[in-house]
């Protein structure tokens, strides 16, 4: 048997075997130490006495769900093998086979995919890394197939935005590429044939699979880059799977240049699908968005929300059907609740394509086709011209929801090979099969009574057991009547047990019919999703109709709830926010209104707001706020506020929050630095910048003078729309410089030495920091605050150069060091001083002459 391993495990060697051993799976060797580590499983052997055990782990088969799932999200892959016949029948070893392959890049089954999120498996293909990079992205349980061409700069950060579970390379050289890009999270990659990396060969293998001459349609011309990287990703999907994939139907060509450019950075910092407190939804822009009812419309909300447009004209289209939406939110809410009761029929279908569809799956696309048809009659209730094109992909599944409702009886088993599939009356020879098992009880009472009848035993009785199947049993004192023809099978105390030709007979007819039904059921069911196959196609665009009706109702049901505004377009650059609010804090806050803010940007008359304030007055919640509005605006969306106009942009560039980089030694200065030279370099006058307290990782003056020069080049080389967010003063002396830098501050009040935020923007510089209030505000000791004030006093009254204190100011600040009041000393001498007083308490003053009393307080005072 370890030979049969041995030589499975060297046709894959870079997968884990799950080898199946009766009602077991098993793993061996190195595999079993992986196993046993991940799955949290005892490591044992076999041969405990020879010198060298076999390292052993293993699992229940029914189990294999669970401990699969656990494998391939620790970027496990997985060959399962299984045993391919009867151990029983089988002549010396059991015949095994690998059956399926499962790689963190290629999972179908939707209960190992958990959540509603794409999983992609991409591909990789370059010939010079500082050229075009050719990328492609696969998520088998959808379908969807997408390619571009990139730059290395581009690619990391596309990666960080798709995510894919498993990358596919050529060779080591590309592995080592990939890992050098440093990504922010660890996808299994995977050395491929090197030959399935020729530009022809990967043509090849996509114009079979779409059964076409040329690759033109799919807009591949002139991208031989991401054809190849395309072609690789299908031939190894195919080289893991026997199934026919038909689900993939279709591969599309997507330009970065069609959509705002996001880099990791900014979609971190507004923290747009996760975000940086809870480091997952909770929190995130995503989350407050994300209403949708059925998780096509999640993905697609997602998938919008990380690919703004730059496209005027589909901005609008999408706002339209928004407003169409909203001229009925009686019929929106009913539209809602319809598709609430619809699952995942993207993730169905494709399990349809490939085949692998089961008995309830088809049961639960049945009842979606079925809500299906409540959904275009509301929307044909709307009478709306744009919700009236959404209905002719809504209709003709008349003749699907006949054929499974026909097929498949109410409850039927996951499994298709027990049996119990379909109804009675859908196959003649199925009925008849079942009508012999269904009147095996009939039949045994008949012969029960037939048998008595004849032998003239009265109590004769017909029972089954597993060990000898049926039996006729007689007790000891009529055993003189039992005939010749009864075969003597078991005696019992009381009674013998025998069997007979005719019940023999029927016994192999039963049995033989229920092993006919599970091979006839088993083929008839194969039949059926072939059949059903056919209409992939329909019911594939049905799942991108309702994911678009999804999101865009969804995005009407917000703006209804939460009062958005639909935003305008200029073709002059000019952003003017009446009112702007925070979509995700204005959620979270339970015990308080929003407060909300106006945001102007005209240029050429205020290019760049600089905007002062102190820590906590909502410096950094209005820039993110700003950014988030913008993005929501380009995805199509309404927003948060009374009013929204703007240009399309063609970047959103956010520098906010410190942060460092440990593993590469980065400093948070550093960090700082590099994200913003990014800035500063590839920004263009149709960026957006935000940009949070730069400058303050380092020493006062050199922060100040690197702050002050960021905003000089912004205005003078880049002309961006900027908002600049600072606790340097001295930079409101640049609105006397620059005619198109404006001031303005975060509005705070001062009340019997404690700060009132009042959360509103004005025009003007603020006047002071507020620092120490807010430290008094975080618990900072009150002797520490004290004596800051004494500092800041003192600073104040003096000049600070950045060679350092005046010898006039060192000298003051060291006569004003800290001193200890007389509480505080009162504090530290507690013991002693409880002492003391204890000693007072038990003084009896009644007994006290003049002298001793004076004495005492002499000795008292002494003491002190």
């Amino acid at each position: 048997m370890i030979v049969q391993y041995q030589k499975i495990k060297n046709e894959h060697p870079d997968k884990l075997i799950l080898f199946r051993m009766g009602d077991f799976y098993e793993t061996f060797f190195e595999d079993a130490y992986t196993a046993s580590k991940i799955l949290n499983i005892t490591l044992t052997s076999r041969d405990k006495s020879d010198e060298h055990p076999v390292p052993l782990a293993g699992f229940p088969y029914h189990a294999l769900d669970n401990y699969l799932d656990k494998l391939i999200k620790a970027g496990i892959k997985v060959a399962i093998c299984e045993q391919m016949e009867d151990p029983k029948q089988a002549k010396g070893l059991v015949k095994r086979e690998v059956v399926e392959i499962i790689t963190p890049g290629t999972v179908l089954d939707h209960n190992l995919l958990g959540g509603t999120a794409n999983n992609f498996l991409s591909a990789i293909y370059y010939e010079d890394e500082n050229r075009k990079i050719g990328l492609a992205s696969l998520d088998l349980s959808t379908g969807e197939f997408i390619f571009t061409e990139l730059s290395k700069n581009e690619l990391a950060n596309e990666l960080l935005k798709l995510k894919p579970s498993e990358i596919i390379v050529n060779g080591s050289d590309s592995e080592a590429f990939i890992k050098n890009l440093n990504l922010e999270y660890e996808p299994t990659i995977t050395i491929f044939d090197n030959w399935q990396f020729r530009p022809s060969e990967a043509a090849n293998v996509l114009k079979k699979h779409f059964q076409v001459h040329s690759l033109e349609a799919f807009g591949a011309l002139g991208k031989n880059m991401g054809v190849t990287a395309a072609g690789a990703a299908l031939a190894y999907i195919q080289s893991l799977t026997s199934d026919p994939l038909s689900h993939i139907s279709s591969l599309r060509f997507y330009s970065l240049d069609n959509f705002m450019l996001l880099d990791e950075i900014t979609r971190r910092n507004l923290e747009l699908t996760h975000s940086l407190r809870y480091n997952d939804r909770h929190g995130s822009l995503l989350y407050v968005l994300d209403q949708t009812q059925t998780p096509m419309g999640s993905r697609l909300l997602q998938n919008w929300l990380l690919h703004p447009l730059l496209d005027k004209e589909q901005i609008i289209k999408r706002q339209d059907l928004i407003k169409a939406f909203l001229n009925n939110t009686a019929y929106l809410k009913d539209v809602r609740t319809i598709l609430h009761n619809i699952g995942d029929i993207s993730r169905l279908v494709s399990k349809l394509g490939a085949l692998r569809i089961n008995p309830r799956e088809l049961l639960a696309l049945n009842s979606y086709l079925l809500t299906v048809a409540d959904l275009k009659k509301k929307l044909i209730a709307f009478n709306h011209p744009l919700l009236d094109n959404f209905i002719p992909a809504l209709e003709g599944f008349e003749e699907i929801i006949e054929i499974i409702s026909k097929a498949i009886r109410p409850q039927p088993p996951i499994t298709i090979t027990e049996g119990g599939i379909f109804n009675q009356g859908y196959n003649p020879d199925l009925d008849e099969l079942l009508e012999i098992i269904h009147d095996g009880k009939s039949w045994i009472a008949r012969l029960e009574e037939d048998e008595r009848n004849k032998t003239g035993i009265s109590n004769l009785k017909v029972g089954y057991n597993k060990v000898f199947g049926y039996y006729i049993e007689v007790t000891s004192s009529q055993k003189s009547k039992v005939p010749d023809y009864y075969i003597p099978k078991q005696t019992l105390v009381n009674s013998e047990r025998y069997i007979s030709p005719r019940l023999k007979e029927f016994e192999a007819k039963v049995l033989s019919s229920e092993e006919k039904v599970k091979n006839l059921e088993y083929e008839l069911f194969k039949q059926l999703r072939q059949q059903l196959a056919g209409y992939l196609d329909k019911l594939q665009s049905l799942s991108e109709t309702i994911a678009l009706i999804d999101v865009q109702s969804c995005l009407a049901w917000l703006a209804w709830q939460n009062g958005y505004c639909c935003p305008e377009f200029t073709e002059q650059r000019t952003l003017k926010i009446v009112e702007g609010r925070h979509p995700v804090i204005e959620k979270l806050l339970t015990d308080t209104d929003f407060i909300p803010n106006d945001t102007e940007l005209d240029y050429p008359q205020t290019t760049i707001a600089i905007i002062t304030g102190p820590n906590m007055a909502g410096k950094s919640t209005y820039l993110r706020q700003v950014g988030l509005l913008v993005i929501m605006a380009q995805m199509g969306s309404f927003v948060p506020a009374k009013q929204l106009q703007m240009p399309i942009f063609d970047r959103v560039f956010t520098r906010v929050g410190a942060s460092d980089n440990l593993a590469q030694g980065q400093s948070t200065f550093l960090v700082e630095m590099i994200e913003t030279a990014n800035i500063l370099n590839t920004a263009t006058p149709d960026s957006l910048i935000l940009l949070d307290e730069i400058g303050r990782g380092t020493s006062t003056f050199d922060g100040l003078s690197l702050a002050w020069a960021i905003i000089e080049y912004i205005e003078k080389y880049k002309h961006s729309l900027t908002l600049f967010a600072t606790h340097y003063h001295e930079l409101t002396e640049l609105e006397s410089i620059y005619p198109d830098i404006r001031n303005y501050n975060i509005a705070v009040r001062e009340y019997n030495e404690q700060i009132i935020f009042l959360r509103k923007i004005e025009r003007g510089g603020a006047d002071q920091s507020y620092g120490i209030q807010v430290a008094r505000l975080a618990g900072i000791p009150e002797r520490v605050i004290r004596r800051a004030k004494e500092i800041l006093k003192n600073l104040e009254e003096h000049e600070i150069s950045p060679q350092g204190l005046a010898s006039s100011l060192r000298k003051k600040l060291q006569e004003t060091s800290p001193q200890m009041e007389l509480f505080e000393v009162l504090a530290e001498k507690a013991d002693e001083l409880d002492h003391i007083i204890n000693e007072i308490k038990d003084l009896d003053l009644d007994s006290l002459t003049p002298i001793q009393a004076w004495q005492k307080l002499k000795e008292l005072q002494d003491k002190l």
